[in-house]
């Protein structure tokens, strides 16, 4: 039986609700993350603080590069992807997902609807995995 991969307008669903909306998301912040990061290390401040920032931003990316590359390998039907490597970069941006909603302050509402929606990309990407594991 063959591998059935999700339908087209599922797949520019998840892109344009989860997707876009996460990178758009994760560009601004990033920046503003590198720029911790620079000053903590210029000032030789915070280091323990900048490193943390740094891993966030390299998982963050990762998972994020990820969805992205399994979308448009599951958009052309191309199944050839390295799929250890696709759980591996949903594990992570999932666990940098977490980590911010659990880390930060403010309203748990607030928190999950802001730090939680890349989660739902993780859940259907990693569910398409799940599927199509044999």
């Amino acid at each position: 039986m063959a591998a059935r991969v999700p339908h087209r307008m599922v797949l520019g669903l998840v892109a344009v609700a989860v997707l876009l909306p996460a990178t758009l998301g994760a560009g601004f912040w990033s920046l503003l993350g590198f720029g911790f990061v620079a000053d903590a290390l210029l000032r030789s401040q915070h280091p323990g603080a900048a490193a943390m920032v740094l891993a966030a931003l390299v998982g963050g990316w990762f998972g994020l590069g990820t969805a992205w590359r399994l979308y448009y390998c599951l958009l052309r039907g191309d199944l050839s992807f390295d799929r250890r490597r696709a759980w591996w970069g949903l594990g992570s941006g999932a666990l940098v997902a977490i980590s911010l909603i659990a880390l930060s302050s403010g309203s748990l509402m607030f928190r999950l609807a802001f730090f939680g929606w890349p989660l739902l990309a993780v859940a259907f990407f990693g569910g398409v995995l799940w599927r199509l594991r044999g």
